[in-house]
């Protein structure tokens, strides 16, 4: 298979930090019983044909009419494992998108699997679903929060099989977006028809300035035991460190990219002086901002980066009736879960 089309693409949206952050998202193309998606602890931006790993779809849409078991560990073990199974020949020492099922339940040739601040200021509102109707009517799909991997596959089969059109479109709550076409050209027509609605709606976030390093870093460091801090003074930061009452609207993970980078929660602290230690590795400090902390410099920017995607996306959301973080059902699942423990390993 030709791969070409797939790796423009992937490169082309993975490399604007406005849709993917911190590697978030995956790309995928079919060809007859054949399908290529974005291995897992890859980043779109640097996709080569090495990139992608070659998967018998018909293997993967089999997992769906099997039983599989009701303990979370037992079924997602099994779900990993069927993945691995259905991995073309010659693939087996790479590790597909845990979500490559759900680019094999649409037919289309290519599918984009993004995580967009804008788009998830929709996906992390308690009024997207509503929005999402009165914004794009029946042309998208919106598929409720629920545990990823198997169930959240057997769910999208039940959206797929009930359609009456085929599906083009899907927002996932508190995820992101599928699209899916049979041209490059059209997926890029779906994602800027997306972002061009949602813009008409929702105002543009403060831009990122008084990023200076804060006189309480150094500090900071020492109490929480990281080896690096990250600062952020930005008229964001400042807007959700203003209060406590302000800054409970980030404190919990809007995301399972989130709780890859920045942890299961986020602290917050009146004054410097009542700092001894710090577990996590985010901090909003009253009146200061936003730090970051992590064991190495990488850890650290991902921290960073992500957090003030969560920022942005908190801001977005007050437009479409507030923010709505994940249930803490979600994100003590998604904590524990195998394959977003192996991504923390691969990204740090």
């Amino acid at each position: 298979m030709n791969l070409s089309p797939l790796i423009y693409f992937s490169r082309l949206y993975g490399a604007n930090p406005a849709l993917v952050c911190c590697g978030g998202g995956n790309t995928s193309m079919k060809e007859g019983g054949v399908m290529y998606v974005k291995g897992s602890g890859t980043a779109l931006k640097d996709a080569v044909t090495e990139t992608f790993v070659g998967m018998d779809r018909d293997k993967l849409l089999k997992m769906l009419d099997e039983p599989y078991p009701s303990d979370d560990k037992e079924r997602e073990a099994k779900f990993v494992s069927d993945c691995m199974a259905a991995r073309l020949p010659g693939e087996e020492n790479k590790r597909p998108s845990v979500e490559a099922l759900l680019h094999a339940l649409f037919p289309q040739k290519f599918v984009l699997h993004l995580h967009p601040t804008l788009v998830n200021g929709l996906t992390c509102s308690r009024e997207g679903e509503a929005w999402c109707e009165q914004l794009f009517g029946k042309s998208v799909v919106w598929v409720s929060a629920c545990k990823p991997g198997y169930t959240l596959a057997k769910l999208m089969k039940d959206v797929f099989d009930s359609a009456d059109r085929p599906i083009k479109t899907v927002l996932l709550e508190n995820h992101g977006v599928f699209f899916a076409a049979d041209t490059v050209e059209d997926l890029g027509t779906h994602l800027n028809g997306m972002l061009n609605a949602l813009s008409s709606v929702a105002k543009e976030a403060p831009s990122a300035d008084g990023e200076t390093l804060s006189q309480f870093a150094e500090k900071l460091k020492a109490a929480s035991g990281r080896a690096e801090v990250r600062f952020t003074g930005s008229l964001l930061a400042k807007h959700f460190a203003a209060d406590r009452e302000t800054a409970q609207k980030v404190m919990k993970p809007f995301n399972p990219d989130e709780i890859v980078y920045c942890g299961a929660g986020v602290d917050f602290a009146e004054s410097a002086d009542e700092i001894t230690e710090i577990r996590s590795n985010v901090l909003i400090l009253k009146g200061e901002g936003v730090f970051t902390f992590g064991d190495t410099p990488k850890a650290a920017d991902n921290s960073m980066m992500l957090f003030k995607d969560s920022m942005a996306i908190a801001w977005y959301a007050g437009y479409f009736g507030g923010e709505q973080p994940m249930s803490d059902e979600l994100v003590d699942f998604i904590t524990n879960w195998e394959v977003e423990s192996y991504r923390r390993k691969v990204v740090k």
